[in-house]
C-alpha cells in the first residue's frame, strides 16, 4: 500500500503542469480569437501537455533513487537508460509530429483556406519512425544495460537466452512499418505503429503489475507462510513448526501465469482481433459424439480450458487459502487443513464433471461407466474405496488432526498429513509411515492430544528403606516446582506406591504444554533427583539379592586353587614345552 500511495503521488506531480496546459487548451476554444487560430493553438497545446505529462512521468517515476528503482529494484543504468530513450522520443515527437500533424490535417488556415503538406508530413513522420528505429537499436543491443539486466536477473534467464529471436522481431517490426510508410500505406502504418506502442505500454504495465505484486509478496509472506504451513502439516522433526517459502513461491508462480493471461486478453483487445474468427473456429465439427452430438473444436477447447483451471486450482489454493481464508478462520491447524483438503476433493469433483459434459458425457452417462465398475468395486477395488470413505469421515468428523500424536497398529507418530486414501505418521526416528485411513476408523486408536496437547511425565523410583515418606514426596514435589517447563496446573503430585523387595517406592507425575518436551522434562527432573537426593542424604539402593544355602554339604578342596595344565609344542625343536601345574607331572 506505501508503494501504491508514492506512485499515485508522483503520478499526482507530473500532472500538474500538463493539466495546466489543458485548462489552457480549454480556454483558448472559447476564447475571442479566429478559429483558424484557435485550432492550431489548441492542438498544439494538448500535444505539449500529452508530451510534458510522458516527459514528467519518466522524471518522476525513473529518476534516480525514485519509485522504479526503489520498488521494482530495477537498477539506476537501466532507468537510466529508459528515461532518456523517453526524453529523446518527447522531444523529437514534438519537433516532428506536431508539424506533421498540423499539415496533414490542414489546421493552419489563413483565410478559412486550409494550407495541406501531405508530403512534407510524410517526410517528418519518417524522420521520428527512423529515430524510433535508432532508440530501439540502442535499447536492443547486446551491451545494452537493459538486456544484460534482463538476462542477469533471477528468473529471466530465459529472457538471455532467447534474446535475439526476441529482440530482430522487434526491428523487423519497426522497419516494415517505416517501409510500408514509404510506400504509401499510411493507415496500415499509423495502425500497426498504434497498436505496438499499446502493446509495449501493455507490456511495461504487466511487467510492474508482475513486479509490484512480487515485492508484495515477499514483503507479507511471513504472516502467509505463517497460516498457510500450520494448516498444511509443515512440521519439524522437533515438532516445532517450520516456516519454509513455499506459499510466498506458489504465489509468484500464480502470478507469473495470470499477469501473462491478462495481458494477452488485452492485446486481443488491443489489436482488435475480431471474436467471430473463434466462433467460426470453435464450431468445426471433429466426430460425431455418442448421441448424435457433434464434438466440434470449441468443446475441446472448452474442456482443456476446464480441465487447467481444475489443475491449477488444485495445486494453488493451499496459497490462496493462507492469503485469503486462514486469516479469517480459527487458529486450529486440523481444522484448516480440513477445510482446505474438502474444498479441494470438491474443486476436483466439479472440475471434472464440467470438463467431460463440455465434451458431452453428462452424468448419465458417467453413472453407467459407474455402475459398470461396480462390480470391480466390490471385489478388486473394495479396500480402496473402503479407504476412501474412511478419509471423508478423518475429514469431517476429525478425531485426528494435523500435528496431533496417535497411536494406531501399534504405531506412534504425529500426524504429518491426512490424504484422501491414505495418512502420514511421522514417528519418533523421523520416519514416514503411510497408515491406510481405513486403520483409523476400524481399529483401536489412541489420540494423545485429541483435547489439547497437555502431556503427563511420569517418573518411578524407589529410596532405601528407613527414610521418611513424606521427607521424599516433599522434595520431589519441590523438584518439580522449580522446573520452568512444568505446568502448575494440573499441579504435580508425588506419592508413595508400594514396598518394594529392597526399596520404598515412589511415583512423581507432571505435565507438560507439549508433548516434545516430554524427553527434556524427563531428563532435567531425573537428574535433579540424583542431586537433590545426593545433597538430603536420601540414597536409591542398587538391586541386591541374597542367596541362603541350607543343608548342603560343602567340600573345603571346592574353594583351594585351581588346577590347570597347559601344553604347548615347540615348532623349532618338535617337543612339549616344560610342564607347567601346581605339582609336577
Amino acid at each position: 500500500m506505501r508503494a501504491l500511495r508514492r506512485l499515485l503521488a508522483h503520478v499526482g506531480i507530473a500532472t500538474l503542469w500538463p493539466g495546466y496546459l489543458l485548462l489552457l487548451s480549454a480556454a483558448s476554444r472559447t476564447a475571442p480569437w479566429p478559429r483558424s487560430l484557435a485550432r492550431p493553438v489548441t492542438f498544439v497545446l494538448e500535444c505539449l501537455a500529452l508530451a510534458l505529462l510522458l516527459a514528467a512521468l519518466a522524471r518522476f517515476l525513473l529518476g534516480r533513487g525514485r519509485w522504479v528503482e526503489q520498488v521494482l529494484r530495477v537498477p539506476g543504468d537501466v532507468t537510466r537508460q529508459w528515461r532518456h530513450a523517453i526524453w529523446l522520443l518527447v522531444g523529437t515527437g514534438v519537433i516532428f509530429l506536431i508539424p506533421a500533424a498540423i499539415l496533414q490535417r490542414g489546421l493552419i488556415a489563413p483565410e478559412n483556406r486550409p494550407v495541406y503538406a501531405p508530403a512534407i508530413a510524410r517526410l517528418l513522420v519518417l524522420g521520428f519512425e527512423s529515430i524510433v528505429l535508432g532508440a530501439a537499436l540502442r535499447l536492443l543491443r547486446s551491451r545494452s544495460a537493459m538486456v544484460l539486466w534482463l538476462a542477469g536477473t533471477e528468473g529471466n534467464g530465459w529472457l538471455g537466452r532467447h534474446r535475439r529471436a526476441l529482440t530482430w522481431p522487434i526491428l523487423a517490426a519497426i522497419g516494415a512499418i517505416i517501409g510500408l510508410d514509404a510506400q504509401g500505406y499510411g493507415f496500415t502504418a499509423r495502425r500497426l505503429a498504434l497498436a505496438g506502442c499499446q502493446t509495449t505500454l501493455l507490456v511495461g504495465t504487466c511487467g510492474a503489475i508482475y513486479w509490484v505484486l512480487v515485492r508484495a509478496i515477499d514483503h507479507h509472506a511471513w504472516r502467509w507462510i505463517r497460516t498457510g504451513h500450520w494448516a498444511a502439516g509443515h512440521w519439524s522433526s522437533t515438532g516445532q513448526l517450520e516456516i519454509p517459502d513455499d506459499v510466498a513461491g506458489r504465489l509468484r508462480r500464480l502470478t507469473a501465469w495470470i499477469v501473462p493471461i491478462l495481458g494477452l486478453v488485452t492485446g486481443v483487445w488491443v489489436w482488435r482481433v475480431d471474436l467471430a474468427l473463434f466462433r467460426s473456429i470453435g464450431v468445426i465439427t471433429l466426430w460425431p459424439a455418442a448421441g448424435g452430438t457433434a464434438l466440434t473444436v470449441g468443446d475441446i477447447s472448452q474442456a482443456l480450458v476446464l480441465f487447467t483451471i481444475t489443475v491449477v486450482a488444485w495445486r494453488h489454493l493451499s496459497a490462496l487459502f493462507a492469503v485469503v481464508i486462514y486469516p479469517r478462520m480459527p487458529d486450529d491447524p486440523g481444522l484448516r487443513f480440513a477445510a482446505l483438503m474438502l474444498c479441494r476433493y470438491a474443486v476436483l469433483g466439479l472440475g471434472t464433471i464440467a470438463g467431460l459434459s463440455a465434451l458431452h458425457l453428462g452424468l448419465e452417462k458417467i453413472g453407467m461407466v459407474l455402475a459398470a465398475l461396480g462390480v470391480g468395486l466390490g471385489f478388486g477395488l473394495q479396500e480402496i474405496v473402503s479407504n476412501f470413505v474412511s478419509g471423508v469421515i478423518l475429514l469431517l468428523e476429525r478425531p485426528i488432526r494435523v500435528g496431533d500424536i496417535v497411536t494406531v497398529s501399534n504405531m506412534t507418530g504425529r500426524v504429518d498429513r491426512i490424504n484422501i486414501r491414505a495418512t502420514t505418521i511421522i514417528n519418533a526416528d523421523n520416519q514416514c509411515m503411510i497408515v491406510p485411513n481405513r486403520e483409523f476408523i476400524t481399529g483401536q486408536l489412541v489420540n494423545w492430544t485429541h483435547k489439547d496437547r497437555v502431556a503427563r511425565v511420569g517418573i518411578r523410583l524407589g529410596v532405601a528403606y528407613g527414610n521418611d515418606p513424606d521427607r521424599v514426596a516433599d522434595l520431589l514435589l519441590t523438584i518439580a516446582r522449580d522446573d520452568p517447563d512444568v505446568l502448575l496446573n494440573p499441579v504435580p503430585s508425588a506419592q508413595m506406591e508400594a514396598f518394594g523387595a529392597s526399596t520404598l517406592d515412589f511415583s512423581l507425575y507432571v505435565h507438560v504444554a507439549d508433548p516434545s518436551l516430554v524427553g527434556r522434562v524427563r531428563h532435567r527432573l531425573c537428574a535433579e533427583i540424583q542431586r537433590r537426593f545426593e545433597a538430603a542424604g536420601i540414597k536409591i539402593p542398587l538391586p541386591a539379592r541374597e542367596f541362603h544355602l541350607r543343608g548342603l554339604r560343602l567340600d573345603p578342596s571346592w574353594f583351594g586353587p585351581a588346577r590347570y595344565e597347559i601344553h604347548r609344542v615347540d615348532p623349532a625343536a618338535n617337543r612339549p614345552q616344560p610342564h607347567l601345574g601346581d605339582t609336577p607331572p
